[in-house]
């Protein structure tokens, strides 16, 4: 009206005139304008159509039309699926109150009751979301993504029916789902550079530890999608989840360095190296590993830093681990990201969380007990020069390599697996990891067998049974046991049998026809497992 002294109450279709117009608001170009206008124009769209006292969804408020819709749809037990419509609306849950949470919930309904009819259980997909959007302080984003990209309800509903796991996430971070927008989301995540290159950020910090967190959170969650997917093999995923906190470590411990060098300086020739073990040391995690971390330094445990603080390197390289392993594990406004145990550690829990790589050397040549020596042949060092990484890699050959009587090896393992199994029973008879015939017998039998012989030192466990030879088919045994834990951890964490529904998903995701099948396979499996074992301990 003001520019050209018309009654009009359009904005200009011409490009260059929009532009002026917003200047005119001071803002940028016409792009800023319409994104200013867009949510009151909505709000005040949806509030019109809604004037009429139906909802502009197309969903039946209450009452017989609405019972008649859902038993339209297919659902099994309209009677409950009403009454939850009706609790969602009534504004019981938190989310769900304010207007615009109202508005956005109705426009999404009625893909949201197409998606659920279809699911292969549609209670459990009606009380998982029940769940999500109980949990959550704000659902307007989510209602808006879900109408926005259609095509994620398909796999919100595959999530609430077959992966509490990842509903729990989506509990606490809704838009964890953005991130699947993107199909390279569901294609392999890259190298540990790649990775590490794409959690980088700038900023204090806090900031950037926040950032990480973020990044790895989505990553996380997209592989494990991947599994529910069926678009990628469980152990390519489980590869996956360890590169992404090798990526991680690799931030984490550079900022943290960086941060404390500004206070405290460096320590000549010296440097942190962080050595990994367990199934970080074998490139193989699940959802809900931890890390299995020892922290080393090179260079002289009596040098002295340069800073403006100066600590001693003892001193110096612990406090420095301590904040490693907090940006690691302390969660943060973005989130928790992985459980640290550090528990691997030359001396125990109640020795200094960081030794010297001599002080490492001597206390495993002199002072390890066997179990330090078979939990050292999955080590693997994830943070640390080529020189550094090197000398680390020859020490750990040298002990693990020395001459040792059979004897002694097997009666500590034997010792060790009997008070695993009397302190950490397993959780059922799915439990493929600490149950008769699972992944640590399997591990024990290769512990063994790579100590007494002196030969077949890989900290990847499939190449290490190859190496050695072993009978019994155990690196297929492996492969299906570890395909199995790393999918159950996401649809059945305490290895409880998975609804019926979930049975085929696991079935395919471990390579069996169905669900007998894939029993029938673990049994045989778990079999030849126990007995290389049993053959061990009887020789």
């Amino acid at each position: 009206q003001m520019v050209d002294d018309q009654q009009t109450h359009s904005l200009p279709k011409d490009g260059g005139a929009l532009d002026n117009v917003a200047r005119l608001h001071g803002l940028e170009d016409g792009g800023a304008l319409l994104a200013l206008l867009e949510p009151h124009v909505c709000t005040v769209g949806r509030i019109y159509d809604g004037l009429d006292g139906d909802a502009p969804s197309g969903v039946p408020q209450e009452g017989a039309a609405l019972l008649a819709s859902l038993t339209a749809q297919g659902f099994a037990d309209s009677d409950e699926i009403a009454k939850r419509i009706t609790g969602w609306r009534g504004g019981t849950v938190r989310a769900l109150r304010s207007g615009a949470a109202q508005a956005a919930f109705e426009a999404v309904l009625p893909s949201l009751l197409q998606a659920f009819a279809a699911a292969p259980d549609q209670m459990m997909a009606v009380n998982r979301f029940d769940q999500l959007i109980e949990r959550l302080p704000s659902a307007i984003n989510l209602f808006r993504l879900l109408e926005a990209r259609p095509q994620l309800l398909a796999l919100l509903t595959n999530i609430l029916c077959h992966a509490p796991a990842l509903a729990l996430q989506l509990s606490r971070r809704a838009d964890l789902l953005d991130g699947l927008i993107d199909a390279s989301a569901l294609e392999p995540v890259g190298s540990v550079d790649a990775i590490a290159a794409r959690v980088r950020s700038d900023g204090d910090i806090e900031a950037r530890l926040d950032h990480l967190r973020r990044v790895v959170g989505e990553m996380r969650f997209a592989l494990g999608a991947q599994i529910i997917e069926g678009v990628s093999d469980p152990l390519d995923v489980a590869a996956g989840y360890a590169r992404i906190a090798e990526a991680a470590i690799h931030v984490v411990a550079d900022d943290v360095i960086a941060e404390f060098e500004q206070v405290h300086g460096r320590v000549a020739d010296s440097e942190l190296v962080i050595l990994a073990l367990g199934r970080m040391g074998g490139a193989e995690l699940t959802h809900a590993s931890d890390l299995d971390l020892i922290y080393l330094f090179t260079g002289d445990f009596a040098g002295e830093s340069d800073g403006a603080k100066p600590l001693g390197a003892v001193h110096y390289y612990n406090r420095l681990a301590q904040r490693v392993t907090a940006g690691l594990s302390v969660a943060t406004a973005a989130g928790p990201l992985y459980e640290v145990d550090t528990r691997l550690r030359p001396s125990g829990a109640k020795g200094p969380l960081s030794v010297s790589i001599a002080g490492f050397a001597n206390y495993q040549r002199e002072e390890a007990w066997v179990w330090e020596h078979m939990a050292l042949t999955r080590a693997r060092v994830v943070y640390g020069s080529d020189a550094a990484r090197r000398e680390v890699e020859a020490i750990i050959s040298d002990v693990l390599r020395r001459p040792r009587a059979n004897g002694e090896v097997l009666a500590a393992a034997t010792k060790m697996r009997a008070d695993m199994a009397e302190h950490k029973p397993p959780k059922s008879s799915l439990d493929v990891k600490l149950g008769q015939g699972g992944l640590v017998d399997l591990e024990f039998a290769v512990h063994v067998k790579q100590l007494t012989g002196g030969q077949g030192f890989d900290p990847h466990l499939a190449m290490a049974i190859g190496a050695l030879e072993m009978g019994g088919n155990m690196r297929g045994a492996h492969a299906l046991l570890t395909r199995f834990l790393v999918t159950m951890r996401l649809v059945a964490p305490d290895f409880e049998v998975p609804a019926p529904a979930t049975q085929p998903l696991v079935a395919r995701a471990c390579g069996a026809d169905d669900w007998d099948d894939l029993l029938a396979q673990l049994a045989t499996a778990r079999q030849s497992v126990a007995g290389i074992w049993q053959s061990i301990k009887g020789e």
